[in-house]
């Protein structure tokens, strides 16, 4: 263990909560520098959410640091701090309660922030974030993480003003519609975090997402279905359909489309021309042959979506799902509208 380290804590307010900035990290790092003696390691925690770009402003210094011979500094948001203490059954014991009898406890692996429909989580971070979160559910199968949007957090900041005796039948019904928006986001929310579960850790599903594409793309159809799934459609204007229906559902009773933008649509069209004339054959339909950035932004959040729709809507069993099997998202049929 490094020796001597400096922990700093910055609380922020409760609500709404206020991000940690790269000024306030800049501003403690500096005071940090003048301890005596030199610091090996100093830890900034934070009730803050875990934020991307204070992050990604700390690898800077890092690096800037590790050439000049300085400490290490380590940010850590409430959701990290909070995911550290429950995976340690005797720190969550002390700090939240034992879980009583033969119950497992559920450690928060992870919290992840929405915005305007889409994840504040980007690129390399929501790549290593993927990542992170697939390796914790398969060491931590009891845990969980939760995805949440900004915009259920100003609903709930909305509805304290009603936490009182007295109020009037319009303030009544404004209350009422409040928490049905809310619960109709939550929703969303719940869906989402039972979609991206599936998605790492399901027996059937995981293997194709994590061993048989390139795992780099993962947190590409993470966040894909995730954005469809809560609401937000993205900036994309469709201008092709892919068609999708499971490997053995010959009628193409269970079909489902999904929007690709016109590179998309012709990139498909170039793997199956290539196909043709590597092979002196046309190249079977199927999800697993389309490009990777197509079968990852497009395809495969979209059939995820349809297998969360056969058991919802169409009110399928699992078995009646497994037999069209709709599990082997790499199989699904495509066609080009």
């Amino acid at each position: 263990m490094a020796y001597p380290i400096g922990l700093q804590c910055k609380k922020k307010s409760q609500w709404p909560v206020r991000t940690l900035s790269k000024t306030d990290v800049t501003a403690a790092i500096n005071e940090a520098k003048k301890f005596n003696p030199a610091l090996k390691e100093f830890y900034i925690l934070t009730t803050a959410p875990d934020d991307a770009v204070v992050q990604a402003h700390v690898a800077t210094l890092n690096q800037k640091h590790e050439a000049e011979g300085l400490f290490r500094v380590v940010v850590l948001g409430w959701g990290e701090i909070v995911r550290r203490a429950t995976s340690d059954p005797d720190v969550a014991n002390k700090h939240f309660g034992p879980t009583g009898g033969n119950a497992r406890r559920s450690p928060l692996l992870a919290v992840w922030i929405m915005s305007g429909g889409a994840l504040e989580k980007t690129g390399q971070e929501l790549e290593l974030s993927v990542a992170e979160l697939e390796q914790d559910l398969r060491d931590m199968p009891a845990g969980h993480f939760v995805i949440r949007q900004r915009e259920s957090d100003a609903i709930v900041e909305k509805l304290k003003a009603f936490e009182r005796p007295g109020l009037s039948s319009a303030q009544r019904q404004e209350r009422i519609n409040l928490r049905e928006e809310l619960r109709i986001l939550t929703d969303r929310e719940t869906r989402a975090v039972a979609g991206v579960r599936a998605m790492l850790t399901d027996p059937l599903i995981a293997p194709w997402m994590l061993q048989a594409w390139r795992p780099s793309l993962v947190h590409v159809s993470v966040a894909a279905y995730v954005r469809n799934h809560t609401g937000g459609m993205g900036g994309t204007l469709p201008s092709s359909v892919l068609r999708l229906y499971p490997p053995n559902d010959r009628k193409r009773e269970h079909r489902c489309s999904v929007a690709v933008t016109n590179e998309e649509a012709a990139s498909v069209m170039r793997a199956e021309q290539k196909h043709r004339a590597d092979y002196k054959k046309p190249m079977i339909p199927t999800v697993l042959e389309l490009p990777a950035t197509v079968r990852a932004r497009a395809a495969v959040p979209r059939i995820m979506q349809g297998i969360y729709d056969f058991a919802t809507v169409d009110r399928l069993t699992a078995e009646q799902i497994q037999t069209l099997g709709a599990f082997d998202i790499g199989l699904w049929k495509y066609e080009q509208a």
